[in-house]
């Protein structure tokens, strides 16, 4: 009976979408639709042009945007606004974080949760919440993109 009230309760894959919602699409989103729906992480291109690099969908890159985000975030909290206010112009990182995953990592695909929400699926069954990731790594600073990768190519996932 207690587990039965909790049913209608939204979780993450019900509830609100978080960061990033995708709707109209198949559950399994091929190359093309991903690539349509997210262009060219225009503004995180730009972010990495202006701190002196340009992104070409390496894995290497993720280890140059840490970098970077951290200095912006460094930059940031000695201004008014703090962190807070890079994390929309880097709501892209995810995205770019999952492109990279899908396109190096075997098995790895884009996949919709029920609620709209773009999340990478490992070969291993598991869902990396690219978007909500990134978002961590601008705002609490922690894990890292380079970090998060190493854990989804890693020889058990």
């Amino acid at each position: 009976m207690r587990t039965r009230w909790r049913r209608w309760i939204p979780g993450p894959k019900n509830g609100l979408a978080r960061g990033v919602a995708v709707f109209g699409v198949p559950p399994h989103p091929g190359p093309e639709h991903v690539d349509e729906l997210l262009g060219r992480c225009d503004q995180l291109r730009s972010f990495a042009r202006a701190h002196g690099f340009e992104l070409d969908g390496s894995p290497a890159d993720l280890g140059l945007l840490d970098r970077a985000i951290g200095e912006a975030i460094d930059q940031a909290s000695n201004e008014l606004g703090g962190p807070s206010q890079i994390s929309a112009a880097l709501i892209e990182a995810g995205l770019f974080l999952g492109t990279v995953i899908v396109a190096t990592v075997a098995g790895a695909y884009w996949r919709l949760w029920p609620n709209g929400h773009l999340v990478v699926r490992l070969a291993s069954d598991r869902d990396l919440d690219v978007a909500t990731l990134a978002s961590d790594r601008v705002s609490k600073g922690a894990p890292l993109l380079a970090d998060i990768y190493a854990d989804a190519a890693g020889p058990f996932h």
